[in-house]
């Protein structure tokens, strides 16, 4: 089986410049990243990238002997800030156009909510009709301008948000019917509690429906919400319930070559994150039949 390659989203390295934050990547033994543009000094989905920046980027990661897996092209795509929203798309497309100079073929997205505070709050308006047929609309929208660019846009199944199921992640994918259409992969998010007890049979379902679709994989954990609480809550991989044993096998098995990204975690988590997946992933109790 092959390994994965370990890697981690660039805004949980806090430094000064973008060519320390790639030392510093590169100092944990880990070898890409998923690229959070605000770690170059730029904004999250800024108006404009401009060449000397997108050298910048590329130069620091590869001076570093590091990849970039995927750059984040996030933010709230069916958002209520009709304004907002305008705009974003706009900055989605100049981020896509980037992607060629700066390394990377994947732009990352969500797939929205109804909320106005926050797109990783949930909100009742996510399962009425309209948001599903707009999300449908955006994504398809957005996949086109990905697929001029050379790139694929991978959005990310959340319970937060408006494609909560795998069920949904799927239909969403059959729905747009774009080759410029793929998956995050983060199983982590892919449980509501009363989920939980059937670990092992939803990150399997999880593969199934989605596996072939996978553009960029990640690595956190999930743990039970507190008492009355409606959705589960993130911690550093290998401190939860997730199996990554089923996880890592599988993901091995589909065939992706891309990073396994780190994220929900502080820097002083990555060792023991890395030392988690590593071990798993380098011996026979990697699959979870033996």
């Amino acid at each position: 089986m092959a390994r994965q390659i370990l890697g981690i989203m660039t805004r949980h390295i806090d430094r000064g410049s973008i060519e320390e934050v790639a030392d510093t990547v590169a100092a944990h033994g880990l070898g890409t990243v998923q690229l959070s543009l605000e770690s170059s000094g730029l904004e999250p989905m800024p108006p404009r990238i401009e060449s000397v920046d997108r050298r910048r980027i590329a130069m620091a990661f590869r001076r570093a002997g590091v990849s970039i897996a995927a750059v984040s092209g996030t933010f709230n795509v069916i958002d209520p800030d009709r304004e907002l929203l305008r705009a974003n798309l706009l900055r989605f497309a100049v981020v896509c156009d980037a992607c060629a100079d700066i390394g990377t073929a994947v732009v990352t997205t969500c797939t929205g909510t109804r909320n106005p505070h926050s797109m990783w709050r949930a909100h009742p308006g996510n399962q009425s009709q309209d948001a599903w047929a707009e999300l449908v609309d955006i994504t398809g929208e957005m996949a086109l301008v990905a697929e001029r660019a050379g790139v694929v846009m991978a959005f990310e199944p959340e319970t937060a948000n408006v494609v909560d199921t795998l069920e949904r992640a799927q239909a969403l994918i059959e729905a747009v019917r774009s080759p410029a259409l793929g998956v995050t992969f983060d199983p982590a998010n892919f449980f509501y509690p009363a989920d939980l007890p059937r670990m092992t049979d939803v990150i399997r379902e999880g593969f199934s429906r989605l596996g072939r679709y996978i553009a960029l994989a990640h690595a956190k954990d999930v743990i039970m919400p507190p008492d009355g609480g409606s959705h589960c809550r993130y911690v550093p991989a290998g401190r939860g319930l997730l199996d990554y044993n089923t996880y890592l096998t599988l993901l091995s098995e589909s065939g992706y070559t891309n990073g396994l990204i780190l994220h929900s975690l502080s820097e002083a988590d990555i060792d023991g994150a890395t030392q988690m997946i590593s071990t798993l992933d380098s011996g026979r109790s990697l699959d979870p039949t033996e």
